[in-house]
């Protein structure tokens, strides 16, 4: 079995997903090709051991240097590269060989296969396999709300009914949330999947973790992970003076950001470090508020112009969801009950609004120091090994099970999983 995997280079949690997904899946006998959508993309996944190839460059989200969406700029390059006959046509035709032999075609997330996504084997569409998208709740809410504000309501309201038809003419979708169930929820009828979301699974001790890096008994540990949309270098300083301030050793990760002391552009094991660290510095994607959950480490997130992120911690901060936050405040969410261990562990989060007024380093010191008085010892902390592993085994039993051919093996295997967790409360919130 085969899969072919599209993942937007935008960012870098597409990427961390495929990643992922093509580590597991090869355990299973499963070869996942990995396509991304830029060079640096590309050079991100080699870091972590993990070849692709580029579709092309001519497709990309457009960001300010402190990560703001810049939406006109975004839907210019959407509108030019559908349109253009050697760009989005030539691109899908690319595509299409790629996935000759393939079980299906993984979409995470690209314009391209949202409009080619047809269900099943044949038809119209140009591609020879199906089509499974694969997307976070928040990020398909803000795809589906993008003209939300900035348009007549009934140009609003077509826009979300036509994307959602577009997208359910797939063969199938997996919807990565903080709300879904521990063993996940299913839609036979769409071939719908709800599952929480994948993230690396740490590979060394905290102990380990930290004497690697220097960091002394007694002395603070934060983990930076900044995107590669991060490139205002005023941003590394005032994180730099706020945490070192604060008595925090660093270790930062920041593609945009390389150059500045403290910081690399890549890191295969970060997850090692951030399972390790008093401190996770980071934007709130999935993977960084992911991190937070199951980790249970203090989570300082980063807000800016970036609907879906702010939604994440709106929705961790207050169990019912839809809680607003707001710069340099706290919250500590849900404990995860673990499927092995009755044991639970809290996150506590802050966020600072990058573009709030008052001096950057200032709130973002508050912020630091706020969480250090709030949380625990890194050492302290039980291992999230188990609660991780059972994550990566229902995402692995899913993606065996959409392959056409082996759909009705796959819905028996995710059919144990959710008898065997049955003994889990019912809502289990990492």
């Amino acid at each position: 079995m085969r899969i072919v995997w599209l993942a937007a280079a935008d960012a870098r949690g597409h990427l961390m997903r495929a990643h992922l997904a093509r580590r597991l899946l090869a355990r299973v006998g499963v070869r996942v090709t990995l396509v991304t959508t830029s060079e640096e993309g590309r050079a991100f996944l080699a870091a972590l051991g993990a070849p692709s190839e580029v579709l092309s460059c001519h497709y990309s989200v457009a960001f300010d240097a402190r990560q703001n969406m810049a939406r006109a700029a975004t839907e210019a390059c959407v509108l030019r590269y559908m349109v253009t006959p050697s760009r989005g046509p030539r691109d899908l035709a690319r595509l299409s060989a790629l996935c000759r032999g393939a079980s299906y075609v993984v979409n995470d997330f690209h314009p391209l296969l949202l409009l080619a996504g047809a269900r099943g084997h044949g038809g119209a569409h140009a591609l020879p396999c199906p089509v499974v998208h694969v997307h976070g709740e928040n990020l398909w809410r803000a795809i589906e709300g993008n003209f939300h504000g900035r348009c007549p309501a009934v140009a609003d309201r077509g826009f979300g009914a036509l994307v959602r038809a577009l997208r359910d003419r797939a063969h199938g979708r997996i919807e990565h949330t903080f709300d879904a169930p521990f063993a996940g929820s299913r839609d036979p009828s769409r071939r719908s999947y709800r599952l929480l979301p994948i993230i690396a699974a740490p590979g060394r001790s905290a102990a380990e973790v930290r004497a690697e890096l220097g960091v002394g008994a007694g002395r603070r540990l934060a983990a930076v992970y900044l995107n590669p949309h991060f490139a205002d270098p005023a941003l590394a300083t005032a994180l730099s003076r706020a945490l070192a301030a604060e008595g925090y050793a660093v270790h930062g990760v920041a593609e945009g950001l390389a150059g500045y002391p403290g910081f690399r552009p890549y890191d295969a094991r970060f997850a090692d470090v951030a399972a390790a660290a008093d401190l996770l510095v980071s934007a709130p994607g999935m993977g960084a508020v992911g991190m937070a959950r199951l980790f249970g480490v203090p989570f300082l997130a980063l807000l800016t112009d970036q609907p879906e992120q702010r939604e994440n911690v709106r929705f961790l901060a207050a169990p019912s969801g839809g809680a607003r936050t707001s710069a340099a405040s706290s919250r500590t969410s849900p404990g995860l009950a673990s499927p092995v261990s009755p044991a639970s562990s809290s996150a506590t989060f802050a966020t600072v609004d990058l573009a709030a007024p008052g001096g950057l380093e200032r709130r973002l010191r508050e912020a630091a120091a706020e969480l250090a008085a709030r949380g625990g010892r890194a050492l302290d902390r039980p291992s999230p090994a188990a609660v991780v592993s059972a994550i990566h085994g229902v995402w692995t039993d899913v993606l065996t099970g959409l392959a056409p051919a082996a759909a009705p093996a796959g819905r028996a295997r995710f059919s144990s999983h959710l008898a065997s967790n049955k003994a889990a409360p019912k809502e289990v919130h990492p």
